[in-house]
C-alpha cells in the first residue's frame, strides 16, 4: 500500500513536469480538458493537450495514461444536491408539539419537488398553520402552506384582479392563539385577516387564470395515508404554496388530479391528535378538483381549527 501510494504520487509529479512548458506566456490553453481514469492521468492528458507537441510532454503525456490504466480511479466530485428529508415543527395552541419528519419524491414529481424546495429556503411556510383540519366519513386531510395565516402581516403581490397588493394585519389568532367559541372566549384576533385565507401563496400567485405562478401538472403517485400534495383549484396547473396532508387514503377523491410529492416518515400521530371536531366554518367548502368526468368531491365548509394549529418552521435537512 505504501509503495502504491509512492508511485502514485512519483507519477502525478512526473506528469506535472510537462505543465511548466504547457502554461508558458507562448501557449495556449485547452478550452477542455478530457476525464482521465486517474488523476494522474488527468493531469498528463492536460498537459500533453495544453502544450506544444514536444518529446518530452509526449512521454509524460504516455506516462500518465498508463498510470491511469493501472492504478485505482480517482472519482471527480458529484454535483452538490439538496436533500430530500423535510423537518416540520409543530405547536399547537392546545398543546401538540413536536417533529414530522416527510420524505420528498422527486423521482416521482420533480418540478414539484422543486417548487416546494423553493418555498421552504424561502421561509415562505415558517409561522404559518394548518387554517383546515376536516373530516369525512372517517377520512380526515389537513390544508396548510398560506402565508396570510402567518401572525405577522403579509402581503401578496396581485392577489386582486387590478394587480394592487392585498396584505394581512396578520394576528388571525391573536396572541392567545384561540376564536371564540362555545367553549371559551377570545377577542384578540383579526377577523379580516381571517377572510384571506385559502387566497394565499407565493409572490405573483392566484388561484384563478392570472396567476404568474404556474406548476406543470405530475399527477401521478398515489394519495395514500401520509402523502403531502399541493392543493390545486379549477385548473391542473393552479397550484401555488397550499398543500394538503392526507390522513387517510384519499385516492378516490385525488389520483390523477393533484401532485403527491413526498410522505410522512416520523410523527403522523401528532397530526392524527388535531382535533377535527373543534372547528368553527370557513368561507367556502372544501373539494378535491378533477380534470375528468367523474363527480368532484366536496366536503363540508366548518373546518377552522378553533385553537391554532401552528407550523413554526419547515427546514429541508
Amino acid at each position: 500500500e505504501y509503495l502504491l501510494g509512492a508511485m502514485r504520487r512519483f507519477l502525478f509529479a512526473a506528469a506535472l513536469l510537462g505543465c511548466a512548458e504547457a502554461f508558458s506566456p507562448s501557449a495556449s490553453l485547452p478550452l477542455r480538458a478530457p476525464r482521465a481514469a486517474a488523476v494522474s492521468g488527468a493531469a498528463a492528458a492536460v498537459c500533453a493537450e495544453a502544450a506544444p507537441p514536444s518529446r518530452r510532454n509526449l512521454l509524460q503525456g504516455a506516462l500518465g495514461i498508463a498510470a491511469g490504466a493501472v492504478l485505482p480511479s480517482v472519482p471527480l466530485p458529484a454535483a452538490a444536491e439538496g436533500g430530500n428529508t423535510v423537518v416540520m415543527e409543530i405547536d399547537t395552541a392546545d398543546g401538540i408539539k413536536g417533529t414530522v419528519e416527510i420524505e420528498l419524491m422527486p423521482d416521482v414529481a420533480p418540478k414539484t419537488v422543486a417548487q416546494f424546495k423553493s418555498y421552504v429556503e424561502s421561509g415562505l411556510y415558517d409561522g404559518t398553520a394548518f387554517h383546515r383540519v376536516n373530516e369525512f366519513a372517517k377520512k380526515k386531510v389537513l390544508v396548510g402552506g398560506d402565508p396570510y395565516t402567518k401572525e405577522d402581516k403579509f402581503c401578496n403581490d396581485i392577489d386582486t384582479w387590478k394587480g394592487a397588493k392585498t396584505c394581512s394585519n396578520g394576528q388571525g389568532y391573536g396572541p392567545d392563539g384561540w376564536l371564540a367559541n362555545g367553549k371559551r372566549g377570545s377577542t384578540d384576533d383579526d377577523k379580516s385577516t381571517r377572510n384571506l385565507w385559502d387566497k394565499g401563496g407565493p409572490a405573483g400567485w392566484r388561484r384563478d387564470g392570472l396567476s404568474q405562478v404556474k406548476l406543470d401538472p405530475e399527477f401521478t403517485a398515489k394519495h395514500e395515508r401520509g402523502t403531502i400534495c399541493f392543493r390545486r383549484f379549477r385548473k391542473p396547473e393552479s397550484a401555488g404554496s397550499q398543500f394538503i396532508i392526507n390522513l387517510a387514503d384519499m385516492s378516490k377523491e385525488m389520483d390523477g388530479n393533484s401532485a403527491v410529492f413526498g410522505k410522512i416518515t416520523k410523527g403522523i400521530e401528532l397530526l392524527d391528535r388535531m382535533n377535527s371536531k373543534m372547528v368553527l366554518k370557513s368561507s367556502t367548502a372544501l373539494d378535491f378538483p378533477r380534470d375528468d368526468d367523474k363527480f368532484v368531491t366536496t366536503w363540508s365548509a366548518w373546518d377552522r381549527p378553533v385553537a391554532r394549529q401552528g407550523i413554526s418552521s419547515i427546514k429541508i435537512i
